[in-house]
């Protein structure tokens, strides 16, 4: 799933969204059945569609310290993860233009992977070593399982693909020229 790219832009956007959501409820409802088998077991062995080697480690995970095979960090991440594609979904049906934009770049594209919340660049051909520092410092990191360079998708985050010449759109704009301006921040009254 975390390999998914989902572009704004792709006709059934909502339901691929709506699929990574269900995957996380889905991710909830296991965790929530091991969290019980272990509670009333002791064990995570025999738990009914665990693995024997997922179980083990499991049961080393709490042997080693941890309350539960999944504590509530886990239940936490995972509902923050569903209500941001709640939100996403939101966005797209009720307010579309507050959505980033991906380009198309000399030598490659920018994609805007709602799935992962991510910027992401993917070149025709490796970027030179020098391309590659420019990257590195604005904070892209290569993310091998998704070949492709990439940051956390906020404003700041297009600020900085500003500061990449090779990565300009390419009619010559900034990236940020292209992207919905940020919500103001509410000035405290005097």
């Amino acid at each position: 799933m975390y390999n998914t790219i989902i572009k704004g832009t792709e006709p059934n956007v909502i339901e691929m969204l709506q699929e990574n959501i269900q995957t996380n409820e889905d991710r909830n409802q296991f965790m929530q059945k091991v969290n019980d088998y272990y509670k009333e077991h002791k064990t995570v062995m025999g738990c009914p569609d665990v693995p024997t080697e997922m179980a083990a480690g499991l049961d080393t995970r709490v042997r080693e310290g941890q309350s539960t095979p999944y504590p509530g960090q886990f239940f936490t991440d995972n509902n923050k993860e569903i209500n941001r594609l709640k939100a996403v979904i939101d966005r797209i049906q009720n307010n579309p233009e507050t959505l980033f934009k991906g380009w198309e770049f000399n030598g490659g594209e920018a994609v805007v992977n709602l799935a992962n919340n991510r910027l992401q660049f993917y070149f025709d051909e490796k970027p030179s070593d020098e391309r590659i520092d420019v990257l590195k410092k604005n904070f892209f990191k290569w993310a091998p399982t998704a070949k492709a360079w990439q940051r956390p998708l906020t404003h700041q985050t297009m600020q900085m693909a500003d500061k990449i010449p090779f990565v300009r759109p390419k009619d010559g704009r900034k990236p940020t020229d292209l992207q919905p301006k940020p919500p103001k921040r509410n000035e405290p009254e005097r």
